[in-house]
């Protein structure tokens, strides 16, 4: 049984008497195949169609190419698909052609619009998670607590041993430094003063928080991802379940509650290694002792402590807020865990600034 070729793709022009141009195309317009070449210069340009075959995506981007300098051609004569093709090259062509011209200021503002947004975004976050203790404290609130117990043991239990790990060598680094220096005046003993001190009232607050970020936060992140990835937050949104009561309450409670414990665990440690340097020299244990204990007042103390609550809660609230403005993609969840340890390990730099101006001025 004979079949009949498709004839080839075919275009002409004609300038009427107003100086408009009519285009007509005609034919099978095929990838591979061999394309019409015309010529034309004019303010207004008619595109219309006579025995116009199967055409693929070669013919609007032929037809792109020929009229991207003609301000608004007459395209009603197209059939409808064939129009929407040759407008979605326009407007990916004219949005490339704006990225690539746009300048400084346009990328200043633009990059302001983002961040604008996502502080917005954030504070909407702060908010409800506000509330959600709120609701939680009268009851209200539908919170999966069956999680607080195994987010407790990541955070805390699992924690343990880079914590200790960490501890010891800080304090071991701290009272190396410090003894060097304080061989000089005949003041080694003070070296116990300066471990005790700072890993109480400083280090262990800071160090734990900043592991929250680099395990507990990435992990929230991940796991929120890949929940709003495969749709279970507005699964949770359908049955009229807030996400952020439900996932993120109990997380941050977690490690809010740990990371106090893990702050005065690696505070011990960290005397702990300062006094394998410093008794390795002049000191002894109960004079190390007895200074360490002579140094760290309740003040001091509760300071530590107080940071410690407060850089667990913006550990876990940075992957929480990560992980729920996820991008729905394998990139995106994680472009959220590598922003959530950078976002909460910048924020508890802050807020550890903060404290120390509020402490210096009470005299804490």
């Amino acid at each position: 049984m004979s079949q009949t070729s498709p004839s080839q793709a075919w275009a002409r022009t004609e300038v009427s008497a107003d100086g408009a141009v009519l285009l007509t195309i005609g034919g099978a317009w095929k990838s591979g195949s061999a394309l019409p070449e015309v010529a034309f210069r004019a303010d207004r340009v008619a595109v219309r169609t006579e025995g116009l075959e199967d055409f693929d995506s070669c013919l609007p981007a032929w037809l792109h190419a020929h009229l991207r300098s003609i301000r608004s051609p007459d395209l009603s004569s197209l059939p409808l698909r064939l129009q929407s093709l040759v407008r979605m090259a326009e407007t990916v062509a004219v949005t490339e052609t704006a990225n690539a011209e746009a300048g400084l200021l346009e990328n200043l503002g633009a990059w302001g619009a983002e961040s604008g947004s996502s502080w917005g975004r954030a504070l909407e976050h702060i908010g409800h998670t506000a509330l959600g203790f709120l609701r939680a404290g009268l009851g209200r609130a539908r919170v999966n607590w069956n999680e607080l117990p195994l987010q407790m043991q990541t955070a805390g239990v699992d924690a343990l041993p880079i914590v200790a790990l960490l501890g010891f060598l800080t304090g071991l680094i701290m009272a190396y430094v410090g003894l060097i220096q304080l061989k000089q005046v005949g003041a080694t003993v003070y070296v116990a003063n300066l471990v005790a001190l700072a890993m109480a009232r400083e280090m262990g607050a800071l160090m734990t928080g900043v592991i929250a970020c680099g395990r507990t936060s990435t992990a929230f992140a991940s796991q929120l991802g890949s929940m709003n990835l495969s749709q279970e937050s507005d699964a949770l949104r359908a049955l009229g379940i807030n996400p952020v009561e439900f996932l993120a309450l109990p997380r941050i409670l977690a490690v809010s509650l740990m990371v106090p414990l893990l702050s005065v665990f690696a505070t011990f440690v960290g005397v702990l290694g300062g006094m394998v340097v410093a008794c390795s020299g002049d000191l002894s244990v109960d004079q190390y002792v007895t200074q360490a204990v002579k140094a760290v007042s309740w003040k001091s103390f509760v300071a530590g402590f107080i940071k410690s609550v407060v850089f667990g809660f913006i550990a876990a609230w940075a992957g929480c807020y990560r992980g729920h403005v996820a991008r729905r993609s394998a990139l995106g969840v994680g472009e959220a865990a590598t922003s959530a340890a950078v976002l909460g390990i910048t924020l508890i730099v802050i807020a550890d600034a903060v404290f120390a101006v509020i402490f210096n001025l009470y005299d804490i």
